[in-house]
């Protein structure tokens, strides 16, 4: 019998999705969609009209763009042009991520990347657990600049306006890091040069958003710079999402590198016993330190060097 399955990893930051496509036997794509509170649906990257078989097999996906601590459930269908998406439909059960309070900044397409990002704002209060996770310290004025042009009218006080829809957000975020690990962290998650998911606590007042990121600066704010405390500053503007028919590479914790560095070919890492899930899930290889909240592999963009 065909079932949708969801549970949350608390401690990455995301949703595991497994797929029995028994009900699918004769359909040859389906789609997986997460549902918000309020109704609205979003495809889940990598989700995105996921070529089946008429054979019984398990399908595992994870969703590291779901919202923090917000009930959501999952809706996987045959999504055949011309045909109701309700016409062969499976869903999960309601799922919840708790964060624990922390934010989080996330790249959608490494998730392995990812960094979480705790309170602690200063250099000198005391706070619990401080390690190499970045403090959030300050977000900068939001702005919402014009689409206008002013013409001036030759014999005529008043020029003409010329108006669209005003444009979205520009700001900046300022955090701060405290170790050499964390530096590492910040420059993975920075390089690949893309947008991120800022997924902020709500006493922000800062819904989740995908944010080109602008310069980044690292700023050295001990006199003796052999502390490696630093302080980042970024000026952020917000965008749409990428398309979640492009999928992501690997898991929050794992993807192809990090396993090629820890096994000499597939057969020794078929030799282990492991499921698939468990692969994903960082079970056959331990995170490299250093290198984002995950490990990847031993090049700078996940691929080996």
């Amino acid at each position: 019998m065909a079932s949708l399955t969801a549970t949350a990893d608390n401690t990455y930051a995301h949703i595991e999705l497994t797929i029995d496509f028994d009900a699918f036997t004769t359909a040859n794509q389906v789609t997986i969609v997460r549902i918000h509170p309020d109704g609205s649906e979003y495809v889940v990257r990598g989700g995105y009209r996921i070529v089946t078989f008429p054979v019984s097999f398990d399908y595992f996906l994870f969703d590291t763009e779901a919202p923090l601590d917000t009930a959501v459930t999952y809706r996987a269908f045959e999504d055949v042009d011309g045909q109701d998406p309700a016409t062969n439909t499976i869903t999960s059960g309601p799922v919840t991520i708790v964060s624990g309070g922390y934010n989080w900044f996330k790249d959608p397409s490494r998730p392995w990347a990812n960094v979480r990002v705790d309170l602690c704002d200063s250099m000198t209060t005391p706070c619990t657990g401080l390690g190499d996770d970045p403090s959030l310290m300050r977000l900068g004025t939001r702005n919402r600049g014009p689409d206008a042009t002013i013409v001036p009218i030759l014999d005529r006080e008043l020029p003409a306006d010329i108006w669209a829809r005003r444009k979205g957000i520009t700001s900046s975020i300022v955090f701060l890091t405290r170790t050499l690990t964390a530096i590492d962290n910040v420059y993975t998650l920075f390089t690949a040069g893309g947008p991120l998911l800022l997924q902020l606590q709500p006493e922000y007042g800062w819904d989740d958003a995908y944010w080109q990121p602008g310069e980044l600066q690292e700023e050295y704010v001990v006199t003796d710079q052999r502390v490696p405390y630093r302080r980042w500053t970024v000026p952020i503007t917000q965008v749409d999402r990428p398309s979640p028919a492009t999928a992501a590479q690997g898991t929050a914790c794992a993807n192809w590198c990090l396993i090629e560095d820890t096994y000499a070919t597939s057969q020794t890492l078929a030799d282990t016993g492991l499921t698939w899930l468990e692969v994903a899930s960082c079970d056959a290889a331990a995170a490299f330190v250093g290198f984002g909240f995950g490990g990847y592999g031993d090049g700078p963009y996940g691929d080996p060097t």
